[in-house]
């Protein structure tokens, strides 16, 4: 990684100075100095490839796992990518020679092979994770079964069901417990038997709960000790409350991804005049920048495969941080 790094700052430090060199005064300069630039321009251009391949490479072995991770290589590789425009705003690079042009090309070319990277190890991570998240919840340490805790074999995993058809909920327990009789969820009732002590002591003193819903909805404890946000907090640990989050994950995660993919077949042309019109304006800036002049009646031509290619990138970097909102939603604020 350091090695990378060394490479990406030496070719970055060479083409910037390349650029002020001869974006200034080239009166001065040696005989053949402009054909030895282009020379130079090519070495450097493959110490900054090597240098943010090893970056790319060694950072995702590093920190593979880390939530910022596939963020902080989009965000460097927008900067580099982007670099000719900030160089040519902020002064440093203002002329279209051959030499600077060849240099602000090496650094975009740097910040999109960087940026290609970093898009996939976003799309892999979001795989990996959306999987993880889908099986085991938020963090499996965030989740303590306890000791001897296991699954109900009677009873099925139902797949957006009641706590009493969900995994973890004791038989012994649920026969005598009355949110099952009054068909409830212990969640919406704030009380069930993981939380509250008096479905516990009910449940081993055999007390008889009426079979009928609406009788059975009388016998449901009320602990007026706590308030309701307690309650709630009390749910959020519960880990039948947490089965049933992961469940509301695998629901929500397919609408999410159908989503995206809707918004990108129906809203196609619209997306794609709105990619269109940013990348003009970005050239006129540009060319405003670079004091670069074009000629009257001719319409600059827009790449229409990187126009595609550019919407799709957003639409993935969109999903991705879409992905993390709603696991943020599911299992840390556990709506």
């Amino acid at each position: 990684m350091w090695g990378g790094i060394l490479a990406t700052v030496f070719g970055i430090g060479f083409l910037i100075y390349t650029c002020m060199v001869f974006s200034g005064n080239t009166n001065d300069l040696a005989e053949g100095a402009r054909a030895q630039a282009l020379a130079n321009i090519g070495v450097f251009d493959k110490f900054l490839l090597a240098g943010v391949l090893a970056v790319a490479v060694s950072t995702t072995y590093l920190f593979w796992g880390e939530s910022i991770l596939s963020g902080a290589q989009l965000m460097f590789a927008a900067l580099l990518y982007f670099s000719p425009f900030i160089l040519s705003a902020t002064g440093v690079a203002h002329s279209d020679s051959e030499q600077v042009s060849a240099a602000l090309g090496s650094l975009s070319r740097g910040g999109m092979i960087f940026g290609l990277i970093g898009l996939a190890v976003m799309v892999v991570d979001l795989s990996v994770r959306a999987k993880e998240r889908s099986r085991q919840g938020w963090k499996l340490d965030q989740l303590r079964y306890g000791k001897g805790v296991k699954e109900e074999v009677d009873r099925h995993n139902v797949f957006l069901g009641k706590c009493w058809q969900l995994p973890f909920c004791r038989k012994f327990v649920r026969e005598r417990c009355p949110i099952y009789h009054a068909r409830r969820t212990c969640w919406k009732e704030l009380t069930g038997c993981m939380c509250e002590e008096e479905v516990i002591r009910n449940a081993m003193e055999n007390k008889a709960i009426p079979k009928d819903a609406l009788m059975a909805a009388t016998y449901i404890p009320r602990n007026m000790k706590l308030s309701v946000d307690q309650k709630r907090e009390r749910c959020k640990s519960c880990v039948i409350y947490n089965e049933h989050q992961k469940h509301k994950y695998k629901a929500l995660m397919p609408v999410t991804l159908l989503g995206f993919a809707a918004i990108y077949f129906l809203g196609h042309p619209i997306l794609i005049s709105v990619v269109g019109g940013i990348m003009k304006q970005l050239d006129i800036l540009i060319n405003r920048a670079t004091f670069a002049t074009q000629k009257p009646g001719v319409e600059m031509a827009q790449p229409t495969g990187f126009q595609e290619l550019l919407l799709i990138c957003l639409l993935i970097i969109g999903l991705a941080y879409s992905m993390k909102l709603l696991e943020y939603v599911v299992f840390k604020l556990k709506i």
